[in-house]
């Protein structure tokens, strides 16, 4: 690798031969690097769309005024005329020196393959998807372009197999993030419990029926989703009476409480005595 300011890298150029420009999808530059701890790029543009690999390390993205820290084994997308950022994270102590594999292409279907993998310019990133296959996918692209005897049909090959292998592992993402769906649910009525949600918000956050999540969440946790937020309410407001002197009508509006009769009724029949014998 050649040394630069911020970076050791290799970079190699490409000019398309006509069959690759009628394949929809070809690549204009490739490179590799290893970041030095200063290594910082931008704020500027690019004409192509370019993926970036994370292959060690961890990356700060800065894209639509919306940043991402992304880490080993994600990846990133950098779209035309769109305004970015991004800088290594090694600074912090005990990250490993930021290391990634990139590919600037151009064509028509690359629209298209975003789409599949569900990135857009406000959502350029996507998680795990660099396994063994696809690290091994991606090395192939790089040996392909980099050759001195370079061959149109092994670059459009490898870089088709490279998009099949990101596809096997994005959906093999999906099935497990889908499995994890109600441990979702739970973080989200965790987080969300004192504003006043409801079983239909989460089951729409989600993308399921009420009854659904209904059922999935009383089979998995025991209780149903109701009496979960009741619950957390509830527990959350015991011990707000016992370590603070907010008064009960404060700490019944802040749990979501319409009222404080609601509150009272609700926390006496938990408890067995009112707020205020609670808080003695």
């Amino acid at each position: 690798m050649q040394e630069y300011e911020m970076e050791f890298a290799d970079v190699w150029f490409a000019i398309p031969q006509p069959f690759q420009t009628a394949s929809g999808c070809w690549i204009v530059r490739a490179g590799q690097n290893i970041a030095k701890p200063t290594y910082h790029i931008g704020p500027k543009v690019i004409e192509q769309t370019s993926f970036h690999w994370i292959m060690q390390g961890k990356v700060r993205v800065t894209s639509l005024e919306h940043t991402v820290e992304l880490s080993e084994g994600d990846v990133f997308c950098l779209f035309p005329g769109q305004p970015y950022v991004y800088q290594t994270m090694q600074t912090e102590e005990g990250i490993p020196p930021l290391q990634m594999i990139w590919l600037a292409m151009e064509g028509n279907q690359l629209p298209l393959l975003t789409a599949e993998f569900g990135i857009t310019p406000h959502k350029y990133w996507l998680h795990g998807i660099v396994n063994n296959e696809v690290g091994e996918a991606l090395r192939s692209v790089i040996g392909a372009i980099s050759g001195t005897k370079r061959n149109m049909f092994l670059e459009q090959r490898t870089l088709s197999d490279l998009f099949y292998k990101m596809n096997l592992q994005a959906n093999r993402s999906a099935s497990k993030e889908k499995e994890n769906w109600l441990a979702q649910v739970k973080e989200f009525f965790d987080l969300h419990y004192t504003e006043h949600i409801r079983v239909e918000d989460a089951a729409n956050h989600f993308g399921y029926h009420r009854s659904h999540v209904y059922a999935a969440f009383l089979k998995k946790y025991g209780t149903s989703p109701q009496r979960y937020l009741a619950q957390k309410r509830l527990e959350k407001g015991a011990e707000l009476l016992k370590t603070t002197s907010l008064s009960v009508t404060e700490i019944a509006y802040s749990l979501g409480y319409s009222e404080l009769y609601a509150f009272t009724r609700a926390f006496t029949t938990y408890k067995g005595v009112s707020p205020r014998t609670y808080r003695g």
